[in-house]
């Protein structure tokens, strides 16, 4: 009998240790609200189709960029879009609608850098530039077009011209010689005809209020979780991370089913991909974006330009022999409704 005993209260001790221990298992993915608990690797893209709405009208905005001694950062509504660390200038208009979240005024931040090696490294001669010089310029042209249109180059409409500023009158002398830094901002007036200001980062929680300790261990918990989850190859999980932001994106770019398929199997080519490794996420600064309400896990190496700038969060994989590295773009946001500066859940911008 005595055996007995001792035999049932094994039985339950480890059904008890276990239900907790499975427990704990269940609750090591990132939370998400019940709507985004039903989606799938298999529904994301019919679920979001169905949410994306077309027009008569579809506006795409698209900056096209044009930079001369000088390195540069371009950010629109205190979102980054594009980075260039090097001589060369961008070739093709660069889209921004998916942060333009409504009509209205939108706001474009550039910051200018000096050349430092790059002419050397280019041609093989000069010197270390580490000041911006009188010819440093940005021109940056805001076009328009219809998706709905023939767009084509003819198609554009130029909304506005700008160029950095200058201290001269005909336009030749730049505003920021000698500094080893500058940043400036203008505005241009777009209309969409969609509004995607809630349920996204433009109705963000103001995250730099946060105990700063908290935010940062509450974002290397979801990078560790979602690399961890990447490299399981987990198709689900990865969907319902992708999915607000995804949507954004589809809705900004009036996107068709066959364009989201594309997005999804773009981001998820490497789920199967047995060479992936997570990197450790080290040497990495905490960056806000969108006036506080967006952050990020920026790497601090600023020397090499493969990785500056770049999300801390990344693997590496070999497609053939060739080594190659994934930087995600994880940049979180915790949504504004019923947000408690100790008990929030961060989401995918």
């Amino acid at each position: 009998m005595k055996n007995l005993y001792f035999t049932v209260l094994a039985l339950l001790c480890s059904s008890v240790f276990g239900c907790a221990q499975q427990k704990k298992d269940n609750n090591t993915a990132l939370p998400v609200s019940e709507k985004i608990k039903e989606i799938n690797s298999k529904n994301m893209v019919a679920a979001i189709t169905a949410k994306v709405k077309r027009y008569d009208e579809e506006p795409l905005y698209y900056l096209r960029i044009g930079k001369a001694n000088c390195l540069i950062e371009v950010l629109v509504n205190d979102m980054p879009v594009y980075k260039n660390y090097k001589l060369s200038n961008l070739a093709s208009p660069l889209e921004i609608n998916h942060k333009i979240l409504k009509s209205g005024n939108q706001t474009v931040t550039v910051r200018m850098y000096p050349v430092g090696d790059m002419i050397k490294e280019d041609y093989e001669y000069g010197e270390t530039i580490t000041q911006l010089g009188d010819a440093s310029n940005v021109r940056i042209k805001v076009i328009r077009l219809d998706k709905q249109g023939a767009m084509g180059l003819h198609d554009e409409e130029e909304i506005l011209d700008h160029q950095s500023p200058t201290t001269d009158p005909e336009g030749e002398v730049f505003a920021g010689t000698g500094l080893p830094f500058y940043e400036y901002s203008f505005e241009f007036f777009a209309k969409v005809p969609y509004d995607l200001s809630k349920n996204s980062w433009g109705d963000a929680a103001y995250l730099r209020a946060v105990d700063q300790e908290v935010l940062e261990q509450k974002m290397l918990d979801y990078y560790k979780t979602f690399l961890k989850e990447y490299k399981r190859g987990n198709e689900d999980f990865i969907a319902q991370q992708y999915f607000q932001s995804f949507y954004l994106q589809a809705q900004a770019y009036y996107k068709t089913k066959e364009e989201i398929q594309e997005m999804w199997d773009e981001q998820s080519e490497l789920l199967n991909n047995s060479t992936v490794k997570p990197q450790p996420i080290k040497d990495y600064e905490l960056v806000f974006y969108a006036q506080g309400g967006v952050a990020f896990l920026r790497l601090k190496n600023k020397e090499d330009t493969y990785y500056r700038n770049k999300c801390a969060g990344y693997v590496e994989y070999f497609k053939g022999d060739d080594e190659r590295g994934r930087f995600f773009g994880l940049y979180l946001y915790a949504p504004k409704k019923g947000f408690n500066k100790k008990d929030f859940r961060l989401i995918m911008a």
